[in-house]
């Protein structure tokens, strides 16, 4: 999508602010922070808008994808993405940068979780090389905490 380099720089600026606030951030098991990744479909059925194509869901919009830090849910990455788009292209890069934001806030271990539609090796390489456990939504840990 066009125009995004703003991103970063608000990005950057979010996790600055929740680590120099610091703010409560609960752990969801032992000593472990959930990283939870996901994509929502956004539903902009008859609109002319740039990027809206047919979703997973059977309408026209947007896959944008989100990354969540903590049961509180603060959003540490996020990705505007056409309808299209498959929910594994370009995650790993995504989940990459949404590891590094939240040790940037946080000095716990990171729990990654996420839908089977992102269960690939490319991610458990990131994960393995970021030093975060991962797990599979809805499934047992792939990796032992």
């Amino acid at each position: 999508m066009v125009g995004n380099s703003w991103n970063p720089i608000i990005l950057e600026e979010s996790t600055r602010l929740l680590r120099k606030t610091g703010v409560k951030i609960t752990t969801c098991h032992k000593d472990f922070v959930a990283l939870d990744i996901d994509v929502s479909c956004f539903d902009n059925s008859d609109t002319k808008k740039e990027g809206v194509s047919r979703t997973y869901k059977g309408y026209d919009g947007y896959t944008p994808i989100f990354a969540y830090l903590g049961q509180e849910g603060y959003a540490v990455n996020t990705q505007l993405r056409e309808g299209k788009q498959h929910c594994q292209k370009g995650t790993s890069e995504f989940l990459e940068k949404s590891i590094w934001y939240s040790k940037t806030i946080i000095d716990k271990p990171i729990l990654v979780k996420m839908d089977s539609g992102n269960d690939s090796i490319e991610n458990i390489k990131v994960c393995i090389k970021q030093e975060a456990d991962y797990i599979k939504k809805g499934q047992p840990s792939q990796r032992k905490p």
